[in-house]
């Protein structure tokens, strides 16, 4: 019973160690700055284009989670700890139900997106998800890969030795949209060039981290889990959010559609998200 005490004690220090070096360089050394002095960075939806040190900070913070998991996995758990670790990023054998499950996830809740944008009145070019398909094999890069390997691959297991699968999607969900806040006030991002809610963003963000434990949870802890459904879902919503008009209503009801499966799932799979 000690032992465990110890691991735990020891595992929420490490992980608050995590959150703490992550988002203190989000918040005071990369994104913070160029937010509190309105530094431009460079705009996907529009042509402003910041200077060259802003950019680079802006791109090298989209990094850092998987970065500080690499590190703080060496210091922990030395090159054996590490060498697991990174066999993780490769664990493609999750089995082809888990696999249906992330794409099924992402279908549903996109449908669900559009059938929104058609609600609210709005008509949407289908052929987008075709036009956009050479930028599919980029997108495993910036959220994905640079993302990963901090949220699920190391923070999420460490919360799990405290709180239950739900709790803890909940409270990383919310570290995770916290980290993005800075973005809302960087001009130049989406998030503040389209005037997206925080508020909005939050809640979806907490919805997406319990699929993202769910998913987690039943394909033995692969990382590789995590990046592909990231891949997805980044993938989707760049093609959805490229040919939606935006307006406020929309930015709040943006999220919905995955909320709701995410409601669903952690109603059947209890407290721990997982198959029984």
């Amino acid at each position: 019973m000690n032992r465990n005490l110890s691991t735990q004690s020891n595992s929420i220090k490490e992980v608050t160690l995590f959150f703490a070096i992550t988002l203190g360089l989000a918040y005071f050394v990369f994104w913070g700055p160029l937010a509190l002095f309105q530094v431009p960075t460079i705009s996907f939806v529009s042509d402003i284009k910041g200077p060259t040190w802003a950019i680079l900070f802006y791109m090298l913070n989209g990094f850092v989670p998987s970065i500080v998991a690499i590190i703080l996995t060496r210091v922990y758990e030395g090159k054996t700890g590490l060498k697991k670790f990174m066999k993780r990023v490769i664990q493609f054998k999750i089995g082809w139900r888990w696999y249906l499950a992330a794409i099924a996830v992402v279908i549903l809740s996109t449908l669900g997106q559009l059938l929104i944008i058609h609600l609210l009145g709005q008509t949407f070019n289908y052929m987008g998800f075709v036009i956009q398909l050479p930028s599919f094999i980029p997108l495993i890069i910036i959220g994905p890969l640079s993302e990963e390997l901090g949220w699920r691959g190391y923070a999420l297991d460490r919360l799990q030795t405290k709180w239950n699968a739900l709790t803890s999607s909940i409270i990383l969900g919310t570290l995770w949209a916290f980290w993005h806040l800075p973005l809302f006030y960087m001009v130049g991002t989406s998030q503040h060039e389209l005037h997206f809610s925080f508020v909005g963003f939050l809640v979806g963000l907490v919805a997406l981290s319990i699929l993202f434990t769910w998913l987690h949870n039943n394909t033995q802890r692969s990382i590789w889990t995590a990046i592909f459904f990231h891949w997805l879902f980044t993938y989707s919503g760049q093609v959805v959010g490229s040919y939606v008009n935006r307006s406020p209503i929309y930015n709040w009801l943006e999220y919905l559609p995955y909320i709701l499966v995410a409601l669903i799932i952690a109603w059947v799979y209890g407290w721990e998200l997982k198959h029984k």
